[in-house]
C-alpha cells in the first residue's frame, strides 16, 4: 500500500466520480482506476460500488475513509512538527554549567530562550568545571557555560562566545581590618588565611586563583576548601578566612561580608558559552543568539 493510493482513494470518495477525481488529481482516469483496483486487491475488499450511472462507497470503503482521514491528519501534524524542529521551534537543548554560572547571565538567558521557544525542552546539568568539555565532546550536553581560557587547542573543536568579563573581588569578614579599604592589591592579603573552592570540584577556578597569587609572589595559605561557591562565601561570613570571588557573587551575605575590589585589573576572568563546531542544530544557534543579546 502506497500513500498515493490512499490519496487517490480519498479524492474518489469525495467526488464519487472517477473522471472528476482524475481532473482534481491531474492524472488520467485510467491511472486513478488502476490505483483503486490495486488498493482493493491488496486489502482484499471492495471499496466502491461501480455502475454505469454512479459510484458509491461500500461499508468497507466508508470505514477505510474514516481512518485514512486520521492518517493524513497525523501525517500533516508530523510534517509540521518536523519543520518546527528543523527551525528550532521544538526538540531538546541540554545546557551544562558549574555553580558560579548561576550568578552570571545564565538564568536570564535561559528564561528568555524559554519565552521565545516554549516548546523546546531545556535540560540543565550542573557539572564540575573540568567535566564540561568532556561532556560536550561526548555529545551529552549541547552548550556549556564556562571560563574562557583562550585555549587554542579547545578552539579546534569548539566555538567560544565570551559574554562577560568578571572582575575578581576580595570577600572579607565584615569586621576584618582591611574591610574599610576602597580597593586592595593581591599582595595585601599575602599573610591572610584563604578559603578556596575544592580543586576536585572546581579545578579551573582553583588553579586560576592560585596562579594569580603566585604571579604576585606568594602561595596562598589555604586553611579551608569548600565544595561550592556558596559554601566559600558562607565560611568567609563565619570568619574562617578571606576569599577571592568573582564580582557577580558580591551580593551574597552582604550583612556579614565586605567585598573589596582588586586593584589589579589584569586578573579579570572572562565567562563564555561553548559548543562543538559539529553541533549546528537550530536550538544551539538560537541559544547563542539569545546570549549575544545580553552582551553590552
Amino acid at each position: 500500500m502506497e500513500l498515493q493510493q490512499l490519496k487517490y482513494f480519498v479524492e474518489v470518495a469525495n467526488q464519487l466520480h472517477f473522471g472528476r477525481a482524475a481532473e482534481r488529481l491531474h492524472a488520467s482516469q485510467q491511472s486513478v482506476s488502476h490505483q483503486i483496483a490495486q488498493l482493493e486487491s491488496e486489502l482484499g475488499v471492495q471499496l466502491f460500488k461501480r455502475t454505469t450511472r454512479k459510484v458509491e462507497l461500500t461499508q468497507s470503503g466508508e470505514a477505510l475513509l474514516e481512518q485514512v482521514h486520521l492518517v493524513f491528519k497525523h501525517l500533516q501534524r508530523g510534517i509540521d512538527e518536523a519543520v518546527r524542529a528543523e527551525h528550532g521551534r521544538r526538540g531538546r537543548l541540554t545546557i551544562g554549567y558549574f555553580g558560579i554560572m548561576l550568578y552570571s547571565i545564565l538564568p536570564s538567558a535561559v528564561r528568555l530562550y524559554r519565552e521565545r521557544y516554549p516548546e523546546v525542552e531545556i535540560v540543565m546539568q550542573e557539572l564540575p568545571s573540568h567535566q564540561l568539555e568532556e561532556k560536550l565532546l561526548q555529545g551529552e550536553i549541547d552548550v556549556g557555560f564556562s571560563v574562557y581560557l583562550n585555549d587554542k587547542h579547545s578552539e579546534l573543536s569548539m566555538n567560544w562566545l565570551p559574554f562577560s568579563t568578571e572582575s575578581i573581588v576580595f570577600a572579607l569578614p565584615k569586621h576584618h581590618p582591611l574591610a574599610t579599604k576602597k580597593e586592595l592589591s593581591l599582595a595585601d592579603l599575602e599573610k591572610e588565611p584563604f578559603v578556596m573552592l575544592n580543586r576536585n570540584d572546581s579545578p579551573v577556578l582553583f588553579d586560576i586563583f592560585v596562579l594569580f597569587c603566585r604571579q604576585t609572589g606568594f602561595s596562598p595559605n589555604i586553611v579551608q576548601e569548600a565544595a561550592s561557591d556558596q559554601a566559600v562565601i558562607g565560611l568567609v561570613a563565619a570568619g574562617v578566612g578571606t576569599a577571592l570571588v568573582l564580582g557577580c557573587m558580591s551580593r551574597l551575605f552582604e550583612n556579614d561580608i565586605t567585598y573589596v575590589p582588586m586593584a589589579e585589573s589584569m586578573f579579570n576572568i572572562q565567562l563564555a558559552i561553548c559548543w562543538l563546531h559539529s553541533n549546528e542544530t537550530a536550538q544551539v544557534e538560537q541559544f547563542a543568539e539569545v546570549v549575544k543579546s545580553f552582551i553590552p
